[in-house]
């Protein structure tokens, strides 16, 4: 199909409505990625994408859009787009050839061709009316010139998110990526001051991001987390930036980064990122002094929190931080009250255990592991008893307790962690371990668990058991296609029968034309095997029963059978 053809291969329908698409200005963006690929930005119920890509000739080569009814056919969505581009592209030539394309400039060597005053006037232009541009050129100054305008740096964010926010306010999820184009902007930049040395600086431009994703977190579905993720470069920033600059500091200058820091602790963050601020804050306590400042802002915040489960989380977290302080203050004796005060903390009881390892005190870091173990199995947190199960683990590597070190392994085996089954093996002698081996294959069968049936699977391939993986593959005849090139040596007739079931259950749940093209690619996979009689039989087969959908034949076509 050509641009000059859209009238013939497109519905009139389709082609009507993606024109009235186009006159009604839903065409948000239109850009030439790279020569002949455009990628567009269409507004309907939602904001789809679409994808064009126009050959020499005027071909359109693929096109894409991210909407439902794209899969089955070109959408209006597409058809606008497409009429827009043939608008774009230039006209056919006189002698009645298709519209073809002309060798086109890039943008940089368009630019490099213009005068300095040309320049100085058309980013000037750019700069009045488009107010990111100027917020831009601004930041791009600050930074050269070493200084923070953080007014400069709010519009810059602000200008996205308002461009990307609906009438309320809110930003959806759809529209959240280029909401926050503004924030990651500056968040570059304080990585480059941070990069030349400029930590403080740095860590301005940070805060200021911050607080703006903090605004927006709240105004905005963030479910991919790319809010999140960027307050956490910011909060991340900060970090290093501090690490780097604390040791220069003088007593005044340290006092002074902390209060700032301790500051940004009263603004309504999530509580993952206030804890990140006390850990990075801990870094500049140094004497009686900043210590008081840190505990007063740390217990502020553990009193706002109330008797919530977030207090509770919080209060958890806050504990390794005390802890050290704790130490570094008052001495290791009052460290170790700590630790036994605060033994319900899962982190402070890992601390305690690791300092009994590293001063060689194996039973009493058992002895901790054990109860917390137990404490934890009764409250119903199983994450925590694996924790503790494998610490013990460490503990009888390091003792030698050969037995106990069998016993665990084999558990943690034939919960489907390949590792620890490598291990088990090398506990156990050539003549011990075929016994073993039966157990731990029984144990990963009966699990129930994913894991532990991969695992199974991984294991009977590695041992060429291929009756046991035949009998795997039955009792789930998708799995064929991942075991094919295992079981057609020995079991030709029960692969090819298995892919059979396969496709043909597979073909009974299609309705669109991307699932046909799955059902035809598992038909690859068996032609692979060396089944193309069945293949054969089975696509004649199909093509009888879905004789009424065009868009199955068409796809079946296409293997050649």
């Amino acid at each position: 199909m050509k641009l000059d053809e859209l009238e013939k291969a497109i519905s009139s329908v389709i082609l009507k409505r993606g024109q009235a698409y186009r006159l009604d200005d839903r065409i948000a963006e239109l850009e030439e990625v790279e020569e002949g690929d455009y990628r567009a930005e269409v507004e309907g119920s939602e904001l789809y994408i679409v994808e064009v890509r126009i050959g020499a000739e005027g071909e359109i080569e693929f096109s894409s859009c991210d909407c439902p009814f794209a899969m089955e056919a070109i959408c209006k969505h597409q058809a606008a787009v497409m009429l827009e581009i043939r608008d774009r592209l230039p006209a056919p030539a006189s002698s009645g050839k298709d519209r073809s394309r002309q060798p086109k400039k890039s943008l940089a060597d368009r630019l490099a061709a213009l005068s300095k005053e040309q320049l100085v006037g058309l980013l000037s232009e750019y700069a009045k009316e488009f107010r990111e541009v100027k917020s831009r050129l601004e930041l791009f100054f600050m930074n050269a010139e070493g200084t923070v305008d953080e007014k400069q740096l709010i519009k810059l964010i602000r200008g996205y998110v308002k461009r990307y926010s609906e009438r309320d306010g809110f930003v959806p999820y759809r529209h959240v990526p280029r909401a926050v184009e503004g924030a990651r902007i500056v968040l570059e930049k304080a990585r480059a001051a941070l990069d030349q040395g400029n930590a403080l600086p740095s860590i301005r431009i940070s805060f200021c991001a911050l607080r703006e994703l903090t605004d927006l977190i709240h105004s905005c579905d963030d479910s991919d987390g790319i809010v999140g993720g960027l307050a956490e470069d910011g909060l991340e920033l900060v970090g290093e930036a501090v690490e780097e600059i604390a040791p220069s500091l003088t007593a005044s200058e340290r006092r002074d980064l902390l209060r700032s820091i301790l500051r940004e602790t009263e603004l309504p963050l999530l509580s993952d990122w206030l804890l990140d601020l006390l850990r990075i804050s801990l870094q500049l306590v140094n004497d009686e002094e900043t210590r008081a400042l840190w505990e007063a802002s740390a217990g502020k915040l553990e009193a706002e929190y109330g008797d919530s489960y977030s207090a509770s989380y919080f209060a958890r977290e806050m504990a390794p931080m005390k802890y050290d302080l704790v130490r570094r203050f008052d001495g290791e004796a009052r460290g170790t009250e700590f630790l036994r005060a605060n033994m319900e903390v899962p982190e402070i009881r890992e601390k305690a255990i690791r300092e009994a390892i590293e001063g060689s005190r194996y039973e009493e870091a058992l002895r901790l592991a054990r109860e917390g173990e137990d404490e934890d199995a009764r409250r119903g947190y199983p994450g925590l008893v694996h924790r503790w199960r494998k610490i013990r683990l460490e503990i009888y590597r390091l003792t030698g307790e050969r037995q106990l070190q069998r016993e665990l392994t084999e558990e943690f085996a034939v919960s489907g962690d390949y590792s620890y089954y490598t291990e088990l093996r090398s506990l156990y002698s050539p003549e011990e371990w075929p016994e073993v081996h039966a157990r731990v294959l029984a144990a990963l069968k009966d699990k129930g668990i994913w894991s532990a049936e991969a695992m199974y699977a991984r294991l009977l391939v590695e041992g060429k058991e291929y009756d046991k993986l035949l009998e795997y593959v039955e009792s789930s005849p998708g799995r064929i296609v991942q075991y094919y090139k295992e079981l057609v040596g020995p079991y030709s007739e029960e692969t090819y029968r298995l892919f059979e079931q396969y496709i043909e259950r597979e073909a009974a749940n299609t309705s669109n034309r991307k699932q046909y093209k799955q059902v035809c690619d598992i038909v690859k996979e068996l032609l692979k095997a060396g089944g193309r009689e069945t293949a054969e039989r089975i696509v004649s087969g199909l093509r009888r029963t879905y004789a009424n959908r065009p868009a199955m034949l068409e796809e079946l076509d296409k293997l050649g059978l």
